[in-house]
């Protein structure tokens, strides 16, 4: 794991809050074709076979926790597993744009995920084809209802239910 040094933390008047210092992403996953992320030898389809729930700030650190859930869709093997937990952990950036209310009802769908450049913060629409995150990049989830959670951190796990 990348030590973290010490680093000023700012809130920006646009709800951006960054830090003086930024360090590696690292993560225990690979992510494919924008929609699919691949974790010990197992390709998980986020955008066909899973819901976005809702994610959460940890209260008692700078970790970010991003859900989702098996689809009940007849497509989903029955063998996919029943939730996804991404942890981002010692965040030092976040940007969130809302979800379009008219699109509302596709909120819990993904339209990708990616690795992007932490110094191209005005881009949170386009992807990279990444498996693997390159120094200092962001990691962006972006949802069919122009929802978007980006942020900076330490690590990105993924963790399987």
């Amino acid at each position: 794991m990348a030590t973290w040094a010490s680093s000023v933390r700012l809130l920006l008047d646009d709800g951006y809050i960054c830090n003086v210092i930024r360090c590696p992403l690292e993560s225990n996953f690979r992510i494919h074709n924008i929609i699919e992320v691949e974790i010990e030898g197992r390709v998980l389809d986020l955008h066909n076979n899973f819901e976005f729930i809702g994610y959460e700030n940890d209260k008692n650190s700078d970790n970010i926790h991003i859900y989702f859930e098996k689809s009940a869709g007849d497509w989903v093997p029955a063998t996919e597993v029943n939730k996804l937990i991404f942890t981002l952990r010692n965040v030092n950036y976040m940007h969130t744009i809302a979800p379009d209310e008219a699109l509302m009802c596709d909120d819990y769908c993904l339209s990708g995920i990616t690795y992007f450049y932490h110094d191209d913060r005005e881009e949170n629409f386009s992807y990279l084809d990444k498996e693997l995150p390159g120094p200092q990049d962001d990691i962006i989830f972006t949802f069919e209802s122009d929802r978007v959670i980006r942020a900076n951190c330490e690590s990105v796990t993924l963790t399987l239910i």
